[in-house]
């Protein structure tokens, strides 16, 4: 798989199909590259194969064969520079402290704010730029 490197590549996982297919189409109108992974094991193969090339990864936290925290620390076994965004529909503040501190880059509650979505990844990868 060839991947695009005049324009940010984004992982996102995300188990519902549906909300898979609108995140990913909402991130390439906003100019990213997105590769897609429905469950935990998909996403670290496609990271491990790509992490040079993705610039953030979106991450939903309930998901099938590995969760979003154990993706977490896995792709940050990877490369302790991952920048991940973890996301949930559970906001609860403790938890969201516990996600940041274990190196989480950012925490994104559901149903996505499609504005507040666009502007924490565009954030994130202007400060590593």
């Amino acid at each position: 798989m060839e991947i695009a490197q005049s324009v940010e590549t984004v992982l996102v996982v995300e188990d519902d199909e549906m909300l898979l297919d609108v995140v990913k189409i909402v991130l390439e109108g906003q100019g990213f590259y997105v590769l897609a992974a429905k469950d935990g094991a998909e996403a670290l193969e496609i990271y491990a194969h790509h992490k040079d090339e993705i610039a953030v990864v979106l991450s939903d936290m309930g998901l099938p064969s590995l969760s979003g925290w154990e993706i977490l620390h896995k792709m940050k076994g990877i490369n302790p520079n991952a920048k991940i965004i973890l996301s949930s529909g559970y906001s609860d503040p403790a938890i969201r402290s516990e996600m940041l501190k274990a190196g989480a880059t950012e925490f994104v509650a559901k149903p996505y704010d499609v504005g507040e979505l666009t502007k924490k990844m565009r954030g994130i990868l202007e400060t590593t730029v």
